[in-house]
């Protein structure tokens, strides 16, 4: 990181961050319904729009498959840091 992006952050923001972004994709997969019927209405309740079991279980897919991305991005992050430093 840039000695210029380090000056406004303190040491406690820093570790804050770091332990959210490891926590946060393990949250949202504890969260999410694994009911399609169940996400269908908690989609239709958040969205105001409804939706199907079959189009409830794409959204459920797509979720898990983007957070096991967000996982596998900032575990190689990490890794290929620890290489360079």
């Amino acid at each position: 990181m840039a000695a210029c992006c380090q000056a406004g952050a303190s040491g406690t923001g820093r570790k804050l961050t770091r332990i959210t972004s490891s926590v946060m994709p393990a949250v949202v997969l504890l969260i999410l319904p694994k009911c399609p019927m169940c996400l269908a209405a908690w989609l239709t309740l958040a969205t105001g729009l409804s939706f199907s079991a079959a189009g409830a279980t794409w959204v459920r897919m797509g979720t898990v498959v983007v957070w096991l991305a967000a996982v596998v991005h900032v575990a190689w992050s990490r890794v290929l840091a620890r290489r360079t430093a």
